[in-house]
């Protein structure tokens, strides 16, 4: 580790993993450093997480440390994937909050002025904030629930087993005293969503701002447009999620909320994986027919109930014929391109 430690406890560890991220880490770091809450010596420590990048990372991060007493960076030899050095950075960090962005993203100057003035205001465990996607030529709003007060955290968990709390990680404080009650599932995709929901099961109260103070950059390239093979991250996270809602009430398990889940980020999101993704035929065959055999017709109408159309159809041609389903997903991701 380099980089000295600034005077006291931070207020705020923001998180920031790193692999082969040259072209972005020294940009995140200076607006991370103008954060207006930054203007308190002290307040806010950078800890920055080199996950085996094999560019100029860690010249960058070690040069950031050595320049500045809030900013620590780690470097782990070999890469492990994104949560493994989340998991480093949390135990590594001071703040009394923890802040996770990645650095190719953008956010406001204001971001965490606002997020800790909302959580010392509410006396709240997880604030909330609004954000938003930045594609090439066109920005939208993410979906979130507009909540005057603040809400338990089982309140919340529902709210994302719903779908109307997302599972990102970025748009959200958390007190870092949640963090010693979770497990960083390493899974290669959604692991923000399985952290999320350990958090929010573990969190007493979570508040809400409407303030847009993120912007999540899509990239041709990240790991959610790509076409990985994600059979095992998804039962991993299926996992965690589970675990967390069985910790809150056994009974969720049993509940449409809880369904409605599965059906979206388990079956529907295992089966294009297994349909578009890089596998042979009789891991493919084998991963769809096992896929096929939980999704029950309770499920399907789990997305009628909810006006979910799209998942209506995806899910009724799923349980009905895979060629049909396939063509079906084909021509969404036709749509998606035009």
């Amino acid at each position: 580790m380099t980089g000295a430690h600034a005077a006291g406890r931070p207020m705020v560890t923001v998180i920031v993993p790193a692999y082969n991220a040259a072209e972005f880490l020294a940009g995140a770091i200076d607006r991370l450093l103008q954060q207006t809450l930054a203007t308190s010596v002290g307040a806010v420590e950078i800890v920055v997480v080199d996950d085996g990048s094999t560019d100029a990372t860690a010249t960058i991060g070690a040069r950031a440390a050595a320049a500045h007493a809030s900013v620590r960076y780690f470097r782990l030899e070999q890469n492990g994937g994104v949560a493994r050095a989340r998991a480093r950075a949390v135990a590594e960090s001071r703040g009394e909050f923890l802040w996770f962005v990645d650095c190719d993203d953008d956010w406001a100057l204001s971001a965490l002025e606002k997020l800790v003035a909302a959580a010392r205001s509410t006396h709240a465990d997880v604030v909330v904030c609004g954000a938003e996607y930045v594609y090439p030529g066109q920005r939208r709003p993410l979906a979130a629930p507009r909540l005057s007060v603040p809400i338990s955290g089982a309140a919340a968990f529902n709210l994302l087993l719903d779908g109307e709390l997302t599972g990102h990680l970025w748009n959200k404080l958390f007190r870092r005293s949640l963090a010693g009650e979770i497990e960083f599932t390493p899974a290669r995709v959604h692991s923000d969503l399985a952290m999320v929901a350990q958090l929010l099961a573990a969190a007493d109260r979570v508040a809400f701002i409407d303030d847009v103070l993120y912007s999540y950059v899509v990239r041709g390239g990240s790991i959610i447009r790509s076409g990985s093979r994600r059979a095992e991250s998804l039962l991993l996270v299926e996992q965690a999620v589970t675990t967390a809602a069985i910790t809150l009430d056994t009974r969720i398990i049993g509940s449409n909320s809880y369904g409605y889940f599965r059906l979206r980020y388990v079956l529907l999101s295992g089966l294009k994986d297994a349909l578009t993704g890089p596998y042979d035929a009789e891991e493919r065959a084998e991963i769809v027919a096992e896929l096929r055999s939980r999704l029950t017709w309770r499920l399907v109408l789990l997305a009628a109930a909810r006006r979910d159309w799209k998942r209506l159809a995806l899910a009724g041609t799923a349980k009905l014929s895979v060629p049909l389903h396939r063509r079906l997903l084909r021509l969404a991701a036709e749509q998606g391109a035009a």
